[in-house]
């Protein structure tokens, strides 16, 4: 009969036919041992809070990237929440308000890849910084001008990371130049201020959440390291580095891809940290490291649900990748399943 998987996305924000989500796409539908099934980000919170029927779509075996952009459009079907066998959202960042606490509450009733619940504690600012302090840069969580401008004082260059985004798009470098501070950022590029708190009001604009403000690495520029790891074990790492020279390197810009080496250090890294999200429920995960003037390559970020690098590793090494997560996530509903009693909830957001 098949594994029911119900993936939770937005095709239409993956405008690249050979993304991560698109080939996983079309691995799943290919896959004789899954029946694939999809649900559009924006139904999740249009269902009925108590209802216990999700609309969704069958997804075809002959699934082709035209056909996975419009997969919003195609013709639902009404389900049970017992009918699937594992959830994974594949949603992208910013979460709508109450998306993670809708999942939560389906949770109880479906296998999700990655607890939302527990999603929603580490998407927060300090999460990164209670987990690994010991591997990143010199790091605090604050909207409070005073002590963000302490830490700007010390450093002279910073960059600050607002929660619940991706690719680039909430993080900012901050520095002193020509009598005014400067605040760059890869999607609304360059901006300048007379003074400080007219920084941090920038920052702050659209969130009453806490920033996190990092020390800035000056050897940036030699690219950023994704590793992707699943449960605790490591399937690869590649280098990814602007063509420009940004200082942002995210493949969302114009950062281009290598295969890159996994060092004694950042295993060590990950090793100590990787429980801490294992213990959450948090499975799929890409740690970003950067380069430290001290040649020590340092987390930058440590991304947890709906992370990228399975096809780019598969394109990369020529080697099944992908097929091999699949099997994971196989043994992973099957095994969960038996534990818990279809009480445990997988999704990968």
């Amino acid at each position: 009969m098949g594994k029911n998987f119900l993936i939770i996305s937005d095709p239409q924000a993956y405008r690249d036919r050979f993304g991560d989500v698109p080939i996983f796409y079309q691995h799943l539908a290919n896959d004789h041992r899954i029946n694939l099934f999809h649900l559009n980000t924006n139904q999740v919170l249009a269902n009925n809070t108590n209802s216990t029927i999700i609309w969704a779509t069958e997804v075809k075996n002959d699934l082709t990237y035209e056909h996975f952009l419009n997969l919003t459009y195609h013709p639902k079907k009404p389900y049970t929440f017992d009918k699937f066998d594992l959830t994974f959202c594949r949603s992208l960042k910013p979460f709508p308000d109450s998306y993670l606490d809708k999942l939560s509450n389906w949770s109880r009733q479906l296998l999700f890849v990655n607890s939302p619940s527990y999603k929603k504690e580490q998407i927060a600012a300090d999460f990164l910084l209670k987990v690994a302090q010991e591997w990143i840069p010199e790091t605090i969580v604050t909207n409070d001008q005073h002590t963000a401008f302490a830490f700007w004082e010390k450093h002279q260059t910073i960059i600050a990371k607002q929660v619940n985004s991706c690719g680039g798009r909430g993080v900012y470098k901050i520095w002193y130049e020509n009598n005014l501070f400067q605040v760059d950022n890869f999607n609304q590029g360059r901006n300048s201020f007379s003074n400080f708190s007219q920084v941090i009001d920038y920052l702050t604009n659209q969130t009453s959440a806490p920033i996190q403000f990092v020390r800035y690495l000056k050897q940036v520029k030699e690219g950023d390291k994704r590793i992707v790891v699943v449960d605790g074990e490591i399937y690869g790492a590649y280098l990814r580095r602007s063509k420009s020279g940004h200082w942002v390197n995210n493949v969302s810009g114009d950062g281009e891809c290598i295969l890159a080496e996994i060092t004694d250090a950042e295993k060590k890294a990950i090793a100590s940290t990787v429980g801490a999200y294992q213990a959450r429920g948090l499975h799929t995960l890409g740690y970003d490291f950067l380069l430290d003037d001290d040649g020590v390559w340092r987390i930058s970020e440590i991304n947890a649900g709906n992370v990228g690098g399975f096809a780019r590793l598969e394109q990369l090494t020529q080697t099944p990748v992908m097929a091999r997560f699949v099997d994971w996530l196989i043994d992973f509903s099957e095994s969960r399943k038996a534990i818990d009693a279809g009480s445990y909830s997988v999704v990968n957001c």
